[in-house]
């Protein structure tokens, strides 16, 4: 698949604008063509180099740019694709949000609603805690390039973390900090989703009416010793977030 090289037919080498922005306008031309075609497949950045007659590094920072807008998105070993503002989550291992974003070529953030130490019996039933002991709840509005895409509410026993709900739980990712500053080694985790008809609430944060579906998630992970350490219910927006699985060959 071959790219046009301008709306004139080539690129302009000794113009002012830089060759790797008269590339990037060159794939926003070819982006805007197939605007409402799904995953649509762009060239490699080998073929955009050999078609376009210029250096692979100058391709890669037209890519780049529009992966930081979220206009594309790479999918390792699979290629470049144009985004579709939806997200499809392949359920194959204990991944975060802020992974599954970044690897889309998204831009990950979280505005903090809550985080506070609770005791919840409940809670301390799914973490095989006492039912005194202290948990950390940490309430986050999950977002992709600044739209907002679920509502997050994790429980996490204290003892595993102490200190965390005083560190910024804004910026980054939850898990890259249990792991990196707590030392937490993760195993399995167990996943159910289900359908529900968004509150008020819900649908005032995730920007959609009241009633619009949603998809509530919820995980109980563990560490690689088999202690709970993790117990997640989420929100997301159906028409924004899809969940998938790999299935094996039928067996009888």
């Amino acid at each position: 698949m071959s790219v046009r090289k301008t709306g004139n037919g080539r690129l302009i080498r000794r113009s002012p604008v830089p060759l790797y922005s008269q590339v990037k306008e060159l794939l926003r031309e070819r982006i805007a063509r197939l605007r409402g075609e799904e995953h649509e497949q762009l060239p490699s950045e080998r073929e955009l180099a050999r078609d376009l007659n210029i250096s692979r590094m100058t391709v890669r920072q037209a890519v780049r740019e529009l992966i930081a807008e979220g206009a594309i998105y790479t999918a390792p070993g699979r290629g470049t694709f144009l985004a579709t503002g939806e997200v499809t989550q392949q359920l194959v291992g204990l991944t975060s949000f802020s992974q599954e974003m970044t690897k889309r070529g998204l831009v990950p953030a979280s505005r903090l609603l809550e985080a506070e130490g609770v005791t919840d019996h409940e809670i301390a039933a799914r973490l095989r805690l006492q039912p005194d002991e202290p948990i950390a709840r940490i309430r986050r509005l999950r977002l992709a390039n600044g739209e907002p895409m679920a509502i997050e509410t994790t429980h996490l026993p204290l003892t595993l973390c102490p200190g965390l709900l005083s560190m910024d739980l804004e910026r980054g990712s939850l898990y890259e900090l249990l792991q990196r500053v707590f030392r937490l080694r993760f195993g399995v985790a167990t996943q159910t989703i289900t359908a529900e008809a968004a509150r008020p609430a819900t649908a005032l944060m995730l920007g959609l009416a009241e009633g619009e579906p949603v998809l509530v998630m919820e995980r109980l992970s563990e560490l690689d010793n088999g202690r709970p350490f993790e117990y997640v219910r989420s929100w997301y927006r159906a028409d924004r977030y899809h969940f998938a699985v790999r299935l094996g060959p039928l067996r009888t």
